[in-house]
């Protein structure tokens, strides 16, 4: 596997346990809609979080968030509004991110983000 690809799922990994660790349930990784992908949809008992993982090594010097840009949020929204469609749903659409810093082999710092964005902006 790329270097920058297995980054990318071990920084996927260590979200969704952070997340199940905060009492939110693993729904789908790297859900599919055509082109667009969702890297985690986790939900609670009144909520469905569309999750964006950026994932670095920690001595990169920025951060990770700076990568979720407008086009990304379009794309996830986009992402959010197909899946609703293929899963209605009456709880609330919300979309987070969560950001790893890798220090060699291990994770050093995960941050969460909820309530990132929203649909609106």
């Amino acid at each position: 596997m790329h270097i920058r690809g297995e980054l990318g799922r071990r920084g996927e990994e260590e979200a969704a346990r952070y997340l199940q660790r905060c009492g939110l349930n693993l729904v789908a990784r790297n859900w599919r809609a055509g082109h667009l992908e969702v890297d985690l949809i986790m939900e609670d008992a009144a909520t469905v979080r569309i999750v964006e993982v950026k994932t670095l090594h920690a001595g990169d010097g920025f951060d990770p968030a700076d990568n979720v840009t407008g086009d990304k949020r379009r794309k996830l929204i986009s992402a959010a509004k197909s899946y609703y469609a293929k899963h209605p749903t009456t709880k609330e659409i919300k979309f987070d991110v969560v950001t790893v810093l890798f220090g060699g082999e291990e994770a050093v710092e995960v941050n969460y983000l909820p309530d990132a964005f929203d649909a609106l902006g």
